[in-house]
């Protein structure tokens, strides 16, 4: 079994990379939909460049944002289960070593909240996503602000049981304190849209979050009707499926595949 005694960053980062390496010659978890996406080294580009992981919520909503803005952008796939984000190369690029991140000719950022602004500020002024109107913008930030605060990191504290921690399942503490996250995005959906009546990054980054928190959780439509609703909507938006669809795949077969490899069943790559 996998020693938990180290908790430490380097020796987490020590155990994914090894996890990410084991048994060649079949699909692995951490080896997701990379074709037809351009992979790590850093070549320059004359696009702007996003660095994500497509089993990232954080990752899928910038590709959200990407999409709704109808830009043309290059993007590189770093499987961070591999470390690739943890190269030296990658560091000088991002002292951070998060991501998503975002090269617009030379302009670095991470974080996908600030990456969503930046990009619907400067290339999707007339697009509605972001505006300038001081209310509604302190709207949007505020939903931002609750997804990274409340429905991102509650996904974590259940996720990291599995992809860092090594468990076999996730404490029903952590799943209940994601399912109450789950409870307050219910409240807070007062309009057709999290901020209001239009669709906002807000939307964008809440719904990659709450996709997989549901992939996880499997609440009903009739305890979260409102909720159900407003994924429904976005849903049909054009370029919902092609972003969401792969990732959501990789995190429901990562998910199942360490849960039975971390409770000593073996898993897709172990034959």
């Amino acid at each position: 079994m996998l020693s938990r005694s180290k908790s430490d960053k380097r020796a987490s980062y020590k155990l994914c990379q090894k996890r990410g390496e084991d048994a060649a010659g079949h699909l692995r978890p951490f080896d997701f939909f990379v074709g037809g996406r351009s992979s790590v080294p850093f070549e320059m580009s004359s696009k702007p460049v996003l660095y994500t992981h497509t089993i990232s919520p954080a990752g899928r909503a910038v590709e959200l944002t990407v999409k709704a803005l109808n830009l043309d952008v290059d993007v590189r796939e770093m499987n961070v289960f591999k470390g690739q984000h943890m190269s030296d190369e990658f560091k000088k690029l991002n002292p951070v070593q998060t991501i998503p991140t975002l090269d617009d000719n030379g302009f670095v950022l991470w974080d996908s909240h600030a990456i969503m602004i930046y990009l619907a500020r400067r290339y999707g002024a007339d697009s509605g996503l972001y505006t300038d109107e001081y209310e509604q913008q302190a709207r949007i930030n505020a939903a931002l602000f609750f997804e990274s605060s409340i429905l991102f990191a509650r996904l974590r504290f259940c996720t990291d049981n599995l992809t860092v921690l090594g468990k076999s399942a996730i404490p029903e503490e952590n799943l209940q304190r994601a399912l109450e996250g789950l409870q307050r995005l219910e409240r807070m959906l007062q309009s057709e849209y999290v901020a209001g009546d239009q669709l906002t990054i807000a939307d964008l980054s809440c719904v990659s979050s709450v996709a997989t928190l549901h992939l996880m959780l499997k609440p009903s439509a009739e305890e979260f009707p409102k909720t159900f609703a407003w994924m429904e909507r976005l849903s049909k938006l054009p370029y919902y499926g092609e972003v969401m669809g792969r990732g959501l795949k990789a995190a429901g077969e990562l998910m199942q595949t360490l849960g039975s490899k971390n409770s000593g069943g073996g898993g897709s790559d172990g034959n």
